[in-house]
């Protein structure tokens, strides 16, 4: 039983079911098995989390890993790290994964390919699971429970630990309803930009065309949160013929950063951060945000 954890969500109908292979952890799809299936509880006030589990392909077919999916964010994408020109990237895959060949293994995790759920209803807490559903080519859709570990964690805790780990039992808590959606045209662009010394958490408001508030939350290569001497945002779209801006950001908390910035056309915008941790130590990272 999990009765001292708070569990975020309700039933989703299955057409692959959990099985206890390996580890009670563990879900079957078919002859697929999923293993290591966890979270990091997020800081502050940020909106969007990484995802990280391990499949191993026991059949006799390649299998891919199309789309995954939770009740509790906006979306949830699939990415993949790349260093293009000494420049960390991160896009997603909008076709999924690799295929993964008979008796091979996926493994998404820290510093690499990972899910991102984005615009999350809550924070993630330690204790907490997270129920995604994820849809194969093959075998369908299974919905796994993500354990969430503490901040900076880089692997889940071995079977076991983690209820030793666990305090005393408290009384069971009840999600609050999320609060009432927004109109399309005021909700918020969310993305995750990700270097080897920081990440940062991007909060595009409103997420369409025109004046545009840029909220950053920096982190650590471990997640915690992450103080920098200055931060620069860079706007452009080259796609149609608009000039990059930079403009550098306001600081409004120890981790947290603000500018506001004009994006006058819809669409696909490269955003570019420059931030300096040190007088003598930089990251840049590059993204793109879609715009309506």
């Amino acid at each position: 039983m999990i009765s001292s954890r708070r569990i975020l969500a309700g039933a989703v109908a299955l057409s692959c079911l959990a099985g206890p292979p390996a580890f009670a952890a563990d879900t079957t799809c078919g002859d697929l098995v999923i293993t290591a299936a966890w979270s990091r509880a997020t800081p502050g006030g940020a909106r969007v989390a990484g995802g990280y589990l391990t499949i191993e392909n026991r059949g006799l077919a390649p299998e891919r890993l199309k789309t995954a999916s939770t009740a509790h964010a906006l979306r949830t994408e699939i990415h993949e790290m790349a260093v293009n020109d000494g420049v960390m990237t991160m896009r997603p895959l909008d076709n999924g994964t690799r295929c993964i060949a008979p008796g091979q293994s996926l493994s998404l995790a820290p510093g690499g390919g990972h899910l991102m759920f984005i615009g999350l209803d809550a924070p993630l807490r330690v204790g907490d699971e997270v129920p995604v559903t994820l849809s194969f080519e093959h075998a369908g859709d299974v919905t796994v429970m993500l354990d969430v570990q503490a901040i900076g964690a880089q692997a889940p805790d071995k079977a076991g630990s983690k209820q030793a780990a666990e305090p005393a039992p408290q009384p069971k808590q009840t999600m609050s309803a999320p609060p009432a959606a927004t109109s399309e045209a005021d909700e918020s662009f969310f993305t995750h930009l990700h270097a080897e010394k920081a990440m940062a958490n991007v909060t595009v408001s409103p997420g369409r065309a025109g004046p545009v508030e840029i909220a950053i939350q920096l982190e650590d290569a471990n997640e915690l949160p992450l103080g920098a001497d200055a931060v620069a945002v860079t706007l452009g779209n080259p796609e149609h013929g608009v000039a990059p801006v930079t403009a550098n950001a306001e600081r409004v908390g120890h981790d947290q950063w603000r500018v506001t910035m004009s994006a006058p056309l819809s669409g696909r915008w490269s955003l570019g951060l420059d931030i300096r941790i040190t007088s003598s130590d930089a990251v840049n990272v590059v993204s793109p945000i879609l715009l309506r």
